[in-house]
């Protein structure tokens, strides 16, 4: 079964866009004002350098799913008696029913067991899930023996987000497996309305730029305040890609401003 995933969204984003053929020219400081040109060769980003909050600079990653231990030997067993797991994603959707924004509960999946007459070992149990999560179509993970009386659960790709799972009283769960988050696929740029039929890539970098913007507002009547916005740039991960990514690195944290002339062009004046 397919499933549909949706990234969790960085907040307030005034601009995103993508360079799959990236240029020197394509980033640059000058008469105080940061310039970043989307693929087409236009003007797409246009920050003062005043303007500046801070950035974070991520590399593509594909992620690793992530991978969880529950362990059952802490569990009272007697005979029956139903004990119950439950998993739950955070980016796992509903394609008719919407994800988190809808509170669509699609993406929790419940398994109850029990061994009826016979009481059970933690193996038993263990093997009990195994058999429901193999069962089920919706199971957007699968599990499998993590050792003696150990549930192993493992999401089957790094785009549903950390699993939570809730297993039954004196079990423990840990990391089996630690969740990376995925950056920089085609899926997070469509997340900002960015069409995969104009991408050129599959994989990109991605620096996230907050700094301030006017803005209308009723809070001053017929005028403009600064407000803290985000602006998101993917750079296709190449070595063109890579070169672009160092550039706008360097002008963002300052270090391309250690000669005279570069320190001008942040400040908007002649260099002297």
């Amino acid at each position: 079964m397919a499933f549909n995933y949706q990234f969790p969204r960085i907040g307030n984003v005034d601009t995103a866009l993508h360079l799959d053929t990236p240029v020197t020219a394509d980033t640059a400081v000058a008469g105080g004002t940061i310039t970043v040109k989307n693929e087409a060769g236009a003007d797409a980003l246009v920050i003062r350098a005043a303007d500046l909050i801070s950035f974070t600079n991520s590399d593509y990653a594909a992620g690793t799913p992530h991978a969880v231990d529950v362990t059952l030997t802490g569990v009272t067993l007697a005979a029956n008696l139903v004990y119950s797991v439950t998993v739950f994603a955070p980016n796992v959707i509903n394609f008719f029913g919407g994800g988190r924004e809808t509170g669509a509960i699609y993406q929790t999946r419940t398994y109850n067991v029990s061994s009826g007459a016979t009481t059970p070992s933690a193996d038993d149990l263990k093997d009990l899930f195994i058999a429901a999560i193999a069962a089920d179509s919706g199971a957007y993970f699968s599990a499998a023996s993590g050792g003696v009386g150990i549930l192993e659960i493992t999401a089957a790709s790094a785009e549903a987000g950390a699993l939570e799972i809730t297993a039954p009283a004196g079990a423990t769960t840990a990391d089996a497996t630690a969740f990376v988050a995925p950056v920089g696929k085609v899926s997070e740029l469509e997340a900002y309305g960015l069409s995969a039929a104009s991408l050129g890539g599959t994989q990109y970098h991605r620096i996230v730029i907050q700094h301030r913007k006017l803005i209308r507002s009723n809070a001053v009547s017929g005028l403009q305040v600064f407000a803290p916005v985000n602006s998101i740039v993917f750079i296709q991960d190449t070595g063109a890609g890579d070169t672009a990514q160092a550039l706008l690195e360097d002008i963002l944290d300052g270090s391309y401003a250690s000669s005279i002339a570069n320190a001008a062009k942040y400040l908007g004046c002649p260099e002297l």
